[in-house]
């Protein structure tokens, strides 16, 4: 039988990445595997980045705020999932981008990801679940 130990999903809460989510979990109960799940927060790295730019003062608790609202949305999705669970939202960049950056560092076995990121299977280092 295959080892799984680790599944990273890449989730930006549109439905296609919820439906990647459901693969995800479904993954990692059958294999007993650690799931990931990682949200890039580009609009949060949008704002900090042009404010610090221009020097406009961006909200002291915007990447907090915006992390716990993600992690709102999506743990009522997870609440049936009874394995090892770890969010990893950041706002370090474009998801395109830091992807395969994240899939380096993680070192999951099976990256679960949309169609949106299809075109960069070749940089992620990982077997991969398209969904569509």
């Amino acid at each position: 039988m295959i080892e799984v130990s680790k599944i990273l999903v890449c989730v930006d809460l549109t439905p296609v990445s919820l439906k990647a989510l459901e693969w995800a979990k479904d993954l990692a109960n059958r294999y007993d595997s650690e799931l990931v799940i990682y949200h890039e927060m580009e609009d949060v790295y949008t704002m900090l980045k042009m404010s610090s730019s221009f020097g406009i003062p961006s909200s002291p608790n915007l990447k907090e705020d915006t992390e716990k609202r993600v992690k709102d949305k999506i743990k009522p999705l997870i609440k049936d999932f009874e394995r090892e669970c770890r969010f990893l939202i950041e706002a370090k960049g474009k998801t395109i981008d830091r992807l395969p950056e994240v899939v380096a560092e993680e070192k999951p076995d099976i990256t679960v990801i949309t169609h949106d990121y299809e075109r960069d299977i070749p940089k992620l280092d990982s077997q991969i679940m398209v969904i569509k």
